[in-house]
């Protein structure tokens, strides 16, 4: 899908409609895999958009961008297959330039809110840094991205001025229930993912490309989660910055 395209309005479920915008193939996977799945598993309409392929994060000099942005790919649809088969939709940002993209994304991550019209948003924290200045919130790509679809709920979505040719295109204002930041040092909501956490591992396996030499993936992830859940009643958890909106 080109940039500045939003995938078709999701139908009606009746239930909660979650949208996950990330910038990266297994970011989301990472962060919120088990959150994820434990959506799947009650229902919830869970719809994962990202805005680029990935094709630079590779450190081989023999593989090229498009062979990458491909495996990628293929990699991400595998995981949101073992997630419970999400609705995956990729947008074709290149990777590493979306802090550049400016009016592009903005107007993007409008349309996306109002065609998908859900209830819970997932995305990047664009506030990220200070304490932790960690490198996942040092990434351009991620701060971009974060910025632009918060940003989308809390004013442009719902404002009625906001994007006037999507009004005539039949996309109406929109506001979100809650907004849930991934890769913040700010979390204050936790998600129980005990009885997930093996879906979750599955899932970021698949991503082959980024993880494939890792020595021990599940260990990685198991402390992750134990870190998240921290405090909380979860042995293990998501941690997410909570913003609620309406």
């Amino acid at each position: 899908m080109a940039p500045g395209a939003a995938p078709p309005t999701a139908a009606a479920t009746g239930g909660t409609r979650v949208l996950v915008a990330t910038a990266h193939p297994d970011d989301a996977d990472i962060m919120a895999g088990g959150t994820l799945a434990r959506w799947l598993d009650e229902g919830y309409a869970v719809h994962s958009v990202v805005f680029t392929r990935g094709e630079r994060g590779h450190d081989d000099p023999t593989m090229t961008p498009e062979a990458l942005g491909a495996l990628r790919e293929a990699e991400q649809r595998e995981a949101a297959a073992m997630l419970g088969g999400l609705r995956l939709t990729f947008l074709d940002f290149p990777d590493g330039e979306l802090a550049w993209a400016g009016r592009d994304l903005a107007e993007v991550a409008t349309r996306l809110v109002r065609a998908e019209r859900p209830d819970i948003v997932v995305t990047h924290d664009p506030f990220a840094g200070a304490p932790g200045y960690r490198v996942p919130q040092l990434h351009p790509d991620h701060r971009a991205v974060g910025l632009a679809v918060v940003e989308a709920c809390y004013f442009r979505a719902p404002g009625l001025l906001y994007h006037p040719t999507q009004r005539t295109a039949g996309l109406a204002p929109h506001r979100v229930r809650e907004v849930l930041l991934i890769m913040s040092d700010y979390a204050d909501h936790v998600v129980d993912i005990g009885a997930v956490f093996e879906r979750k591992v599955r899932a970021v396996r698949a991503h082959t490309s980024q993880f494939g030499s890792h020595e021990d993936l599940e260990g990685f992830l198991r402390r992750l989660a134990e870190r998240a859940a921290a405090g909380s009643s979860a042995a293990l958890g998501e941690a997410f910055k909570r913003l609620p909106v309406s």
